[in-house]
């Protein structure tokens, strides 16, 4: 039999400027509130704002930015380290207010962040906890529709409610999950990343090293790449297009690989239609002349491909057995601790072969994983296996005591 569908509560749609003010003045008393937003960015090189979902105390409030009202007062409660704010995978969120303001994000508390730390998965969908830790189903039929349309539909109104109704419930649960589990101050570091303005910046060399066949690159022709990136980017800026539809990804390699002297050398190029626009091609053969005339020690090096040797891959599966074994146990996601090369960076750093300490022996981390498996590395704890197939127990001996790790259930 058919559950009947959840009733929520009506929503407050706040489309004046004395409204919001006054919302704003009662969250700043209360000194949290949850919140999410409805963007839209397929057509335009920001993002364009929608609909920004609060839930304080005294209620749900769907505030309504697309006739005009000024959102700066609810940013400005964003950026307030006296407030906490509560958000479900809410970096894109906050490019949204430090793009608008020009501030950063304070006192931020992730909830999707904060369940990976008690074991409940991470990243994990916003329907998912919900129904994990609420017993609730909320609906998730709007994705693809036009935030931008009004009026907003009835539909559009639940979903956007539903986005911010259960947050502070959740977040008052996973508070006291990850205090009970002495972890709040591993939460706090973590979440400290939206407090910096570089977490919503990528390099320009990393967003250069992101586009496929860079790495075949020499030096000169990264140096051509990064430049070529920020060229389009600023082109995209100025024109409000997204950055991928002012030139492609792919092109942008061939003509750092290329490098091209004349307009001709560009015209016979593939997939470049911008090979017709006579300002295009000039800027594009300006940076490249500028560039190449750049001295050879001051290239970056392109980053070499070293294959694992054997025995490589045979410590960085043993690694990852014991890193699962124990995060199974003691309840945190494995995901929080970063992807197989962060086992590649430690095994590199103890051998003598790296220079920058690795983020697996810094801060929670360290404290969690890292020693444990510089232990291993030094030969000071040794691994025994039991119970397979039923009830299969990894054993790590450390400075002669024995602690069980359970590998499955």
């Amino acid at each position: 039999m058919r559950r009947p569908e959840l009733r929520i509560p009506d929503p407050e749609l706040v489309t004046d400027q004395t409204t919001l003010e006054a919302h704003c003045k009662a969250w700043r008393a209360a000194g949290t509130f949850a919140f999410d937003t409805e963007f839209i960015r397929d057509d335009t090189y920001d993002a364009t704002l929608c609909l920004i979902q609060v839930h304080g105390e005294d209620g749900v409030v769907l505030i309504d930015p697309v006739d005009g009202i000024d959102a700066s007062p609810f940013w400005e409660l964003v950026a307030d380290p006296s407030i906490v704010t509560i958000v479900h995978a809410g970096k894109e969120d906050f490019e949204v207010c430090l793009r608008s303001t020009g501030l950063i994000p304070r006192n931020i508390f992730d909830v999707q962040i904060a369940a990976g730390f008690v074991g409940h998965g991470y990243p994990l969908s916003l329907v998912h906890l919900v129904e994990l830790l609420m017993r609730r189903r909320i609906a998730k039929g709007q994705t693809l529709t036009d935030w931008l349309r009004r009026p907003l539909t009835e539909a559009q109104i639940r979903y956007a409610t539903e986005d911010v109704l259960y947050l502070p419930d959740v977040y008052r649960k996973l508070s006291a999950q990850i205090a009970k589990a002495k972890r709040t101050a591993w939460l706090t570091e973590e979440l400290r990343c939206f407090e910096e303005e570089s977490f919503y910046r990528v390099p320009t060399e990393d967003r250069a090293l992101r586009l496929k066949g860079s790495r075949r690159l020499d030096g000169l022709g990264l140096l051509v790449l990064e430049r070529l990136v920020e060229w389009r980017e600023a082109w995209a800026r100025t024109k409000n297009r997204p950055i991928r539809a002012m030139m492609r990804d792919d092109v942008l390699v061939e003509i750092a690989r290329r490098r091209p002297k004349k307009q001709s050398d560009l015209e016979v190029m593939r997939g470049f239609p911008q090979a017709r626009n006579r300002k295009v091609t000039r800027e594009l053969l300006a940076i490249i002349e500028e560039v190449s005339e750049t001295p050879k020690n001051e290239w970056p090096k392109p980053r070499e491909r070293h294959e694992d040797s054997p025995m490589t891959k045979i410590m960085l599966d043993l690694l990852s057995a014991v890193t699962q074994a124990i995060c199974f146990e003691e309840r945190l996601s494995r995901n929080l601790l970063g992807s197989t090369q962060r086992l590649r960076d430690l095994l590199e750093y103890h051998a003598g072969r790296g220079e920058k300490k690795p983020e697996l022996l810094t801060g929670w981390r360290g404290k969690f994983i890292g020693k444990r498996l510089v232990e291993i590395l030094e030969g000071r704890s040794e691994i025994h296996v039991s119970g397979w197939p039923d009830e299969l127990k990894l054993d790590i001996i450390s400075g002669g005591r024995r602690s069980k790790r359970a590998a499955s259930s």
